[in-house]
């Protein structure tokens, strides 16, 4: 990176502000991290790098560019900071019921947009444990990420570098002093701010467990509406719910209970769950599930906006990072349209 490039600020250690610093660390960029300590979607974040909607039974949006590019990132940090941060593990997709097994069982046969990316399972691919009167589905080229190692251990040498403040922005603190550009990585901190220029940031509240079943459940993530990822220690991480009307971290009574049967619904014997831990946190998400990248007004053009991750953040983050970071370098055609702030038909820049 040549001397003239800016020293940036990352407000947010999160997913989101912990790949942009590792973008620019690994470009040689200068930046520092600010964080409130505040809790985030990080926190709760299930870790899944998944190429395909289950509803839909179709590719994410540029399934195969993030994913390849996730895998190779997540691997490259975890050498640098000395853990496996990524694993590849399938997801075995349980069919809800016939007209659901047609489709994916037409879809896979090839031919199609999905083609690639999914498979059909017959009953003796199945975990012993596994429930699916329907059949199933598999997605071999998924993967987990330890959202939590992976912020941890990124603070942790931050910090060492004397790149890590526990400080708070707000956009009207303005650009401080000495440095060239803010990016905003608050997630959803940041939903009064980008408000002013009609850009609508929503909360979504959501809760996962980390559970401990009276027996074994294989070393497959499986998928029928709730989901339950091995750990790889005889504990699953068990999610997720998805609720609009709270805008605060918060842990429901009743949340365990209901996450619980749902993954037992998945099981051939009623089995015992110990709930370890129980976690909630508020995911960052758009109108169209993409994030908002990019200068947001002429009048504040060092503010960069890198929010709006929601449920895909560790599968897009890295494409999302690089282009943040090409767009601060200079290159203007970086970010896309379709994660532009343009793209909202209320967007003004004020």
């Amino acid at each position: 990176m040549s001397p003239e490039s800016p020293h940036v600020l990352i407000v947010g250690d999160g997913l989101a502000g912990c790949l942009v610093a590792w973008e620019l660390y690994l470009r040689g960029g200068s930046f520092t991290v600010w964080s409130d300590g505040s809790p985030g979607a990080s926190d709760v974040a299930a870790g899944m790098s998944n190429p395909v909607s289950f509803k839909r039974i179709l590719p994410q949006w540029n399934a195969r560019e993030h994913q390849d590019e996730a895998r190779a990132r997540y691997q490259l940090i975890g050498s640098q900071v000395g853990a496996t941060l990524w694993r590849d593990v399938p997801i075995v997709r349980i069919f809800p019921n016939e007209e659901y097994a047609e489709r994916w069982t037409e879809r896979a046969a090839g031919g199609h947009g999905v083609s690639p990316f999914i498979e059909v399972l017959q009953a003796g691919d199945l975990h012993e444990s596994i429930k699916a009167p329907h059949g199933a589905g598999l997605v071999p080229d998924a993967g987990w990420v330890n959202v939590v190692a992976l912020t941890e251990a990124s603070r942790a040498k931050w910090q060492g570098m004397d790149r890590w403040e526990r400080r708070t922005w707000k956009m009207a603190d303005g650009c401080p002093e000495g440095f060239d550009a803010v990016v905003d990585c608050r997630g959803t901190g940041a939903v009064e701010d980008l408000a002013a220029f009609g850009l609508e940031l929503r909360r979504n509240h959501g809760e996962v467990l980390r559970v401990r079943p009276s027996g074994p459940w294989g070393d497959r993530i499986v998928n029928n509406v709730t989901w339950a990822l091995p750990l790889g220690d005889g504990t699953y991480r068990v999610g997720s719910t998805y609720r609009w009307d709270i805008h605060e971290p918060v842990c429901l009574d009743e949340s365990p209970a209901a996450l619980m049967q749902g993954a037992a619904n998945a099981r051939t014997t009623a089995q015992d769950m110990e709930c370890l831990e129980h976690r909630a946190g508020l995911r960052p998400t758009c109108f169209d599930r993409r994030p908002i990248l990019g200068v947001v007004s002429k009048y504040h053009p060092y503010y960069h906006a890198c929010v709006g991750w929601g449920t895909r953040g560790v599968t897009i983050g890295p494409t999302v990072a690089r282009w943040t970071v090409e767009a601060l370098l200079g290159d203007r055609e970086a970010v896309p349209d379709e994660v532009h702030p343009k793209r909202f038909p209320t967007f003004t820049e004020n």
